[in-house]
């Protein structure tokens, strides 16, 4: 599959996009890079991954252009058998995997210069991310 016959069938966020610019070299995704949040974001990446297998090898060039990615890529095998495993057996909903994955996404934040500002709060410099459940918001 190519990198546009992969965008075109839709299954595309913007975390999987992110995985693409910098394989590609093409812009950052319009709301900005990101990473996998949930369990459902994963699993597009893994996705692009098994469509493109030369980009798994080259999945730590992400880390190294946004440090945010840094634990995840660091434990993306354990993650991957985590998703394989969790759709193998029909469930819509990896809690073990989200679990897994929230200390990475910090670790992340934290590699990138964010400061834990209080239960569901990052900071740096002007800007603010607060969650609400799985939502995000950022604040300037």
């Amino acid at each position: 599959m190519t990198p546009l016959e992969w965008m075109m069938a839709g299954n595309t966020g913007i975390s999987s996009k992110t995985i693409l610019h910098v394989m590609e070299g093409t812009p950052p995704p319009s709301m900005g890079p990101g990473v996998p949040h949930d369990p459902s974001d994963f699993g597009r990446c893994h996705d692009l991954l098994e469509a493109i297998p030369a980009y798994r090898a080259r999945l730590n060039e992400v880390a190294a252009q946004y440090p945010e990615w840094t634990g995840l890529v660091r434990e993306w095998d354990k993650l991957t058998k985590m998703y394989v495993a969790s759709k193998a057996s029909g469930k819509w909903e990896a809690p073990s995997l989200y679990d897994t994955m929230q200390p990475l996404i910090d670790e992340g934040r934290i590699a990138a210069g964010w400061v834990k500002a209080g239960p569901n709060c990052w900071e740096r410099g002007e800007r603010k991310i607060v969650h609400f459940g799985d939502n995000a918001r950022i604040e300037f």
